[in-house]
């Protein structure tokens, strides 16, 4: 299927705004803008055309690729008055295989009006969005007229990005009441009840983590990346590299990375910084040997100057990468939180997706890093994985409230380019069943005394839905908070690995990737650290 987006009032760039959120109501479907005009009236005006017709001049071979060819048409009248949204969707189904067959097909529309006493009361609420106020309306717009095609609105409403907790910091900082703030959550970007409630809880927890953040700018978290796996999951993206070739890739990588932990530990002395975070991502870190992880976090903790209690995470999350023998050399290391991520609590399922282990792997690792006391177990969990629905899903939570963790985090499937199920023509099929599968998750989780601390959403996410850390009180992880919430520097170490460096005037960010080829990395982390270090300087100059 395809949709196309046009308007007679946007430009081009305004229009785009509304792409995503087209995409969450046809996760399926090519969305994208209509062609710009080339035929021009006596005024050298682009001619608009019969928004039936669009895409259908085009070679057969252009619209046949496509069964159906939606038109969404919204124009925005602001602002100008009277102030109005209007607009319209035209459907056209292709029954035949030719081009002239298609133009006689079937026609299913919809239309929509916000007159102008809406529109006022729509903007009378609090708005504390980046984008213009004519990018909203159209937004607005979108979610008036599309749930009258697709049959569902998105529980986020307009919301299409990662971090939906930052429009409620905004809100607050602002210094609107929490009413206020709800409110404006749910008249202005259509944020469905519950999840304006989850985004307050969250925030709410949040709030102490991040006024230390803010007021201690010298403070940073420390990422380090291991983009080295056993096997890759079927519905990872993530840049990993097997070692079914030998261990020579991973050496030479080990050794680049420990020149960059070096350097940038100096920098970072003779700048004034210290780690308050550490997290060992990948990736598998604990793919590494023993005494190869243990050697990488004594470098860690001896070159990165840092002040008080570190938090100092590893992503243990394949246990067939762990023994006792690492597990005990993790926590002698300082090591205070361990990841262990089953996904699932399903054989079947974990051979489906390409996880070499078993859930009786699991259950012993667990219990032998659970013998070790002094550190937090996180696990890691997916909502819809293949063959994956209700009933499995409280089998899974049933086996992980008797292993009692002290975090759990939960990920909606998201079926990204460059999975082996993206490749493989993959889609998420379950429905209105996700949200029953959440709603299960949610109940599990207050029920094992955790509450949900951050969240975050993503490209292709099932249902529209988010991923959600839970903790017990006292239990969060920093650098996720940090990280997720972007108020505090990150700087990542290592193969694909991003650092983000905060202005503290408006904590606007300054980005900076590595690459994610491991031989590339090695040739170019110096010319990163370069800019690393001016970013810093320019944000505090």
């Amino acid at each position: 299927m395809k949709i196309i987006l046009k308007s007679n009032t946007l430009s081009r760039s305004e229009l785009a705004a509304g792409l995503s959120l087209s995409r969450a109501f046809f996760p399926h479907a090519q969305v994208e803008l209509e062609e710009e005009s080339t035929d021009k009236g006596e005024d050298g005006k682009p001619i608009e055309k019969d928004p039936k017709d669009v895409d259908l001049n085009q070679s057969d071979t252009t619209a046949v690729a496509h069964d159906e060819i939606g038109i969404v048409h919204i124009d925005i009248h602001y602002p100008e008055t009277p102030s109005r949204i209007e607009g319209y969707f035209s459907l056209q189904e292709a029954h035949h295989e030719t081009a002239e067959d298609i133009k006689e097909a079937d026609v299913k529309e919809a239309a929509f009006e916000v007159d102008e006493d809406e529109v006022k009361a729509l903007l009378a609420h609090p708005y504390v969005g980046k984008e213009s106020l004519r990018k909203l309306l159209l937004k607005r717009g979108l979610l008036a007229l599309l749930p009258q095609v697709a049959g569902h609105t998105p529980p986020w409403g307009i919301l299409t990005g990662i971090r939906p907790s930052k429009i409620l910091h905004r809100l607050q900082d602002a210094g609107y009441t929490a009413e206020e703030s709800n409110r404006s959550l749910r008249e202005v970007y259509g944020v469905r009840e519950d999840k304006a409630q989850l985004l307050q809880k969250v925030v709410s927890l949040q709030q102490p983590y991040l006024n230390f953040m803010r007021t201690h700018l010298n403070h940073v978290a420390i990422y380090v990346g291991i983009p080295f796996c056993p096997t890759r999951c079927s519905y990872c993206s993530f840049p990993a590299y097997s070692l079914k070739q030998g261990r020579e890739t991973l050496e030479r990588y080990l050794q680049g990375l420990g020149e960059e932990i070096r350097t940038t530990g100096a920098w970072m002395s003779a700048s004034g910084l210290v780690a308050d975070s550490i997290y060992l991502g990948g990736g598998t870190p604990t793919i590494l040997t023993t005494s190869e992880i243990s050697a990488l976090i004594a470098l860690v903790r001896k070159a990165v100057p840092t002040e008080g209690v570190v938090e100092l995470t590893v992503e243990a999350g394949r246990p067939d990468t762990l023994s006792q023998e690492k597990l005990l050399a993790l926590r002698e290391c300082g090591v205070n939180r361990l990841s262990i991520n089953p996904q699932t609590m399903h054989d079947r399922t974990l051979q489906r997706i390409g996880r070499a282990h078993t859930v009786d792997d699991i259950l012993k690792v667990y219990q032998l890093a659970r013998e070790i006391p002094g550190w937090v177990i996180n696990m890691d969990l997916i909502m819809g994985l293949p063959g994956e629905g209700v009933k499995d899903i409280k089998e899974t939570l049933g086996q992980i409230k008797l292993l009692g963790p002290d975090n759990l985090t939960v990920h909606a499937l998201s079926i990204k380019r460059g999975s082996k199920e993206r490749e493989q023509g993959s889609t998420q099929n379950l429905g209105g069943e996700l949200e029953t599968i959440q709603q299960v998750v949610m109940t599990s989780a207050r029920s094992m005394g955790m509450l949900p601390y951050y969240l975050y959403r993503q490209k292709y996410i099932a249902g529209n839905l988010e991923n959600i850390g839970f903790a017990k009180p006292g239990l969060e992880c920093r650098y996720n908070i940090g990280i997720m919430e972007e108020q505090q520097t990150v700087i990542g170490l290592g193969a694909g690995a991003s650092s983000k460096i905060i202005n503290p005037k408006d904590f606007s960010l300054i980005n900076i990737h590595h690459p994610s080829d491991w031989q590339a990395y090695l040739h170019r982390w110096q010319e990163m650290q370069g800019r690393r270090e001016e970013a810093w300087n320019q944000v505090r100059n």
